[in-house]
């Protein structure tokens, strides 16, 4: 496996993401302004409109990066779940992309679910089969050691049950990624921390997998530079969906599904919220929370964007610490890890829960 350093691809791929951001801006965004969502805290309304679209970026920079790794690394086999996590990130990408400029040109109103559910779908399903021909590859090579494969790995043979689970995985990431980017610098933050995790458990050098991973680091600091508050320019669509198949693609491709549930314990939070917040109204025509995603709740409680973001960070990487209290100390620890996390956000959502909307002072 040819050996690449991690942190050299980040850095390079920051600097083109901020040239690239600051071109975008300046050229672009003047066409593609954010129009204003009649959805979300009124208080919103003041951030005026905002260039959207800018993951774009992202996606242009993984297609690039797995091109050039087709081209240097493509006769090394192991190379290859690399370049296709690139790959399927960018594709769902690019359908973010359409969707943003379909909310620019017709108001408020993207794609309809209809149309955007069935492209996730198939870019998933040909990712799975990417990866489970990859994994049928790593059997054959590696057949002969003791050593124990992760469990995708073991069972890529048994599709009826690879794909229904790599499928649940691949769009429970990319609907949370979605919901999860509602305030400034909340998504780059809450990947961030995934994406460092990634860097110190799952990568290193010759890990196939450290190319996709640094260049989302690297891109999301350099967005994180313009979208801390007060954003400057928001991701879109094109951006949420790219970094939720891109943390997703990492996880699967990895063979730890099962763990990507804690490492991104906001995403799952933001997506249960909703649920919830959609079946109690239903029944019993009352509202569970102020308003969901989970993150306006907490906001309209009196947070604030800032104090929200911070604290949705902290979560985050509480999640990560007890994903990795998991892998290496054993299920023990894991839960008791799993039930301490489960509690904090208890305690917070206790103490936040019996707030009024209108007497909060969001910053």
């Amino acid at each position: 496996m040819v050996e690449i350093n991690p942190w050299i691809i980040a850095g390079i791929s920051g600097i083109a993401a901020t040239i690239s951001f600051a071109l975008y801006r300046g050229y672009v965004g003047i066409r593609m302004r954010q129009v204003r969502r009649r959805a979300g805290p009124a208080h919103h309304l003041r951030k005026g409109d905002v260039p959207t679209g800018t993951g774009i970026v992202i996606v242009l920079l993984l297609v690039v990066a797995g091109i050039l790794a087709m081209a240097y690394l493509g006769e090394d086999p192991e190379s290859r779940i690399g370049i296709y996590v690139c790959w399927a990130a960018a594709l769902v990408g690019m359908l973010g992309f359409v969707d943003d400029r379909a909310k620019v040109l017709r108001g408020s109103d993207g794609l309809k679910a209809r149309f955007k559910l069935p492209v996730m779908i198939i870019v998933g399903l040909l990712f799975l089969y990417w990866t489970n021909t990859y994994f049928a590859d790593l059997v054959t090579e590696y057949q002969m050691l003791s050593d124990t494969l992760p469990w995708p790995v073991e069972n890529y043979a048994k599709w009826w049950l690879f794909y229904p689970v790599g499928l649940f995985v691949w769009l429970g990431a990319l609907n949370g990624a979605n919901f999860t980017d509602g305030l400034d610098g909340l998504l780059s933050c809450t990947t961030l921390v995934v994406l460092g995790g990634a860097f110190y458990a799952l990568l290193d050098g010759s890990e196939p997998l450290a190319l996709p991973a640094a260049v989302g680091f690297g891109t999301l600091v350099a967005f994180l530079a313009f979208n801390w508050k007060p954003a400057l320019i928001y991701m879109g669509d094109s951006g949420s969906l790219t970094v939720g198949a891109l943390v997703a693609g990492l996880f699967i491709a990895k063979g730890w599904w099962l763990f990507l549930g804690l490492c991104a314990i906001v995403w799952v939070l933001e997506v249960a919220s909703v649920m919830l917040q959609v079946a109690v109204f239903r029944t019993t025509g009352r509202r569970l929370f102020l308003m969901t995603p989970i993150h306006h709740h907490f906001e309209l409680a009196g947070w604030g964007e800032r104090t929200t973001v911070v604290v949705f960070t902290l979560l985050q990487v509480l999640g990560c610490v007890t994903a990795f209290v998991w892998l290496r100390q054993g299920t023990t620890w894991g839960l008791a890890g799993t039930a301490l996390l489960l509690l904090v956000f208890a305690i917070l959502l206790a103490l936040y829960h019996k707030r009024v909307a209108t007497h909060a002072t969001p910053e």
